[in-house]
């Protein structure tokens, strides 16, 4: 395990979502990212406690929904989805200009 992260390649698996909000599809991205797999305790958008095994780090503005999931293949060559527990989203100091958006999983 890194403290620091590891970059890598993901695959954004990007959910189709009907006018009744049910996912029907999922379109897949592949992006640079940087994958900390850690577990850390957070609060989710409804302030929940969850548990987060990974952080991902994505470079500048990114559209993510919460039906959305990441596929990752670690150092064992072993992929892993990581479902989507919580979004933030890192802005440049004293700016409106996106730095990075963190995605937990």
């Amino acid at each position: 395990m890194s403290l620091f992260g590891y970059p890598a390649k993901i695959v954004h698996q990007v959910a189709i979502v009907d006018t009744w909000g049910r996912v029907s599809d999922y379109v897949p991205i592949t992006k640079n990212a940087k994958v900390i797999e850690e577990q850390k305790l957070i609060k989710n958008d409804k302030g929940e406690d969850v548990i987060s095994i990974a952080e991902i780090h994505l470079e500048g503005p990114q559209e993510i929904k919460t039906q959305d999931y990441f596929l990752y293949t670690n150092a064992l060559g072993k992929e892993i989805r990581y479902d989507i527990k919580h979004i933030e989203i890192k802005k440049v100091l004293g700016t409106d200009e996106v730095k990075k958006v963190v995605v937990y999983g």
